[in-house]
């Protein structure tokens, strides 16, 4: 029955375009328990697979009356809905172009969650993006590969698997994955760029420990390393078969405390302000620095680096004091301290280029002021599965933003969507309405004060201590020419090698390659290089240029913008990128029950970060 339900709705699209589907009067049902489209049509218009001319004339009449309903998909229909029911013909001719569009569905005077309105194909290789408010880091947004182009075909045919089977127009196609040892990419001959891959094939292998990637490097067996420990520098500086990389420090390196989590006595100890910021004075931040981070760390103060604009350096941070956190957990009702846990990471990041010795030093200051902080840690996804849940006590994570904007740091920290600070997802309502007004404030110089009192506000209510900003340090072989450490997202179409294969080596594996429903680095550094975005960040900066779209215009309300698209790019599978492929691939993120959401866990958080929300979801 679906496949001959598309086949109907291809012919009743073609014959709209042409102009021959003539208009018909019509009259009102509202939809019954156990009701279909194909039983209406059968009962009301005598034959069942008239029902698409029921989707056809109720979405004309939502167009012009928003008590009736606007059917996106023929199968899903909801009790209650008025339909337009055409029961007879008119000589008037229907309209001569058909145009799709996927509109959101709240109820009639629901306020939305979400900011996206709708999506629209214009033409073939024109869409246009409606929002409910201004988007002010949306073109950077686009350029992350969490909202990269997937084939529809691809997705369509795998399925749930499909982030095992990854299909982009990207400089380079995905061939093999031995979970927790290797991914092999080949370059991709057909690439629609100017530059294209000049190695042939990219192996990224899984190699835990940063000393053990150094001396696979040295020896030959690995040609380029991420996440190099600090103590590991002047080795591979001496070295000179290596060159080093120091990416430009854009990063956060932080320790939450989980206001929810309960001591053996059932009290929730960090929910007062007191005991956390007797935490923040008993870390000794610079010492963390000096001692760990030499040459490629700064003490953090904000949530943010204070490269960025709306960075706040004129509070005064909490001072490394044990006396005064001692006092203040007197004063809470804990002289003698507490027992607690303190989560470690597994992987090297840039801002924990080593968790253990990171984790070592807090857990030791802690425990000079009465704060017994057992270490705990798991397997990255497992660590972050349980984060997510708020199992923790205090946890190490950190951040490498996916697009320069403090939206996307401040925002993905403190908005919804993770139990790392509380239950309650929220740490500060105050603090969440400010980063909201924000997210929409279409004037820069407004936007940029909002960030800056915001991050004042986050100092005040403390939900975790940032420890460090630091510059992550790459290496490899000498004999690689081209290759420009970014501070969001490697690009291997520019670099050559003197060898048709590169062994990358990184300190974990990828948790899965439909990217737009991962969070962890590994995955993206690899979905960099078989997807791409309707934009993308600059070669050697982190602005924002056209990539799969080559212009745009933005209304004069900034509430829709309309994207021309690149012709003549083709999927691996050979099939177009075009219009429709972008509706398919914004649709099946924002719209929870699409048949093809496919994905790893189904949550695409950073879909509902950039906007919010999903289809049809309303404030309480």
């Amino acid at each position: 029955m679906k496949v001959r339900r598309i086949a109907l709705l291809l012919l009743l699209v073609l014959a709209v375009m042409l102009g021959t589907v003539p208009t018909a009067l019509a009259e009102d049902y509202v939809v019954a328990s156990g009701d279909t489209l194909f039983q209406i049509a059968a009962r009301l218009l005598g034959d069942g697979n008239r029902y698409l001319e029921i989707v056809e004339a109720t979405n004309a009449k939502n167009a012009e009356d928003a008590s009736y309903a606007f059917i996106e998909n023929p199968d899903l229909i909801l009790v209650g809905w008025k339909l337009d029911i055409p029961t007879g013909e008119a000589a008037a001719p229907a309209v001569a172009v058909a145009k799709a569009v996927i509109a959101d569905t709240i109820p009639a005077g629901a306020t939305p969650k979400g900011t996206l309105k709708s999506i629209s194909k214009v033409d073939d290789y024109t869409v246009k993006f409606t929002f409910y408010q201004y988007p002010a880091p949306l073109l950077s947004q686009l350029a992350t590969p969490m909202l990269s182009m997937s084939s529809p075909t691809a997705v369509m045919k795998w399925g749930d698997d499909y982030m095992y089977h990854p299909v982009g127009t990207g400089p380079y196609i995905f061939k093999e994955w031995v979970p927790e040892d290797r991914i092999v990419l080949e370059a991709n001959p057909d690439f629609w760029g100017e530059e294209k891959p000049k190695i042939d094939t990219l192996i990224y292998r899984v190699i835990v420990e940063p000393t053990a990637r150094l001396l696979e490097l040295q020896t030959g067996t690995v040609d380029f390393m991420y996440n190099m420990v600090v103590d590991d520098i002047p080795t591979a500086e001496a070295d000179p078969n290596l060159t080093v990389y120091k990416v430009p420090p854009v990063n956060i390196g932080y320790v939450t405390m989980n206001q929810a989590w309960k001591n053996e006595a059932g009290v929730e100890v960090f929910r007062d302000v007191r005991v956390r910021q007797a935490v923040s004075h008993a870390i000794n931040k610079q010492a963390i620095v000096d001692a760990l981070y030499p040459g490629t760390g700064m003490p953090a103060k904000n949530f943010m680096p204070p490269s960025l604009w709306g960075y706040n350096d004129d509070f005064r941070d909490y001072d490394y004091n044990p006396g005064r956190a001692r006092d203040l957990l007197a004063d809470a009702g804990y002289p003698n301290g507490f027992k607690t846990n303190l989560w470690v990471m597994p992987v090297s990041r840039g801002y924990y280029p080593d968790p253990p010795k990171v984790g070592e030093a807090i857990q030791a200051d802690l425990k000079a002021v009465g704060i017994d902080a057992e270490i705990v840690t798991y397997d990255w996804g497992t660590y972050l599965d349980k984060v997510d849940l708020g199992e923790h006590a205090m946890c190490m994570l950190g951040w490498m933003p996916d697009y320069p904007d403090p939206d996307n740091y401040l925002f993905t920290f403190f908005g919804p969507g993770s139990m790392q600070w509380d239950s309650d997802m929220i740490p500060d309502e105050a603090v969440y309405q400010r980063l909201l007004q924000a997210k929409g404030e279409p004037d820069p110089v407004a936007r940029e004060r909002l960030y800056y009192e915001a991050n004042a506000m986050i100092h005040g209510v403390l939900p975790g201590v940032p420890i460090v900003h630091s510059s992550e340090i790459y290496a490899a072989k000498s004999n690689l020419t081209g290759y420009y450490a970014h501070p969001l997202f490697d690009e291997w179409v520019y670099p050559e090698f003197d060898k048709d294969t590169i062994i990358i080596a990184r300190s974990g594996d990828s948790v899965g390659l439909d990217v737009v429903d991962e969070t962890d680095g590994e995955s993206f550094y690899v979905g960099a290089q078989v997807y791409d975005s309707l934009f993308m960040f600059g070669r050697e900066d982190t602005k924002s240029y056209p990539c799969l779209a080559e212009s745009y215009e933005i209304s004069d309300d900034g509430l829709t913008w309309t994207f021309h698209l690149r012709k003549g790019v083709k999927f691996h599978d050979g099939t177009d990128f075009n219009a429709d492929a972008v509706l398919f691939n914004i649709d099946r993120i924002w719209d929870k029950d699409h048949p093809y959401r496919a994905g790893h866990t189904k949550t695409f958080d950073y879909f509902s970060w950039f906007f919010g929300g999903f289809k049809g979801e309303v404030m309480e």
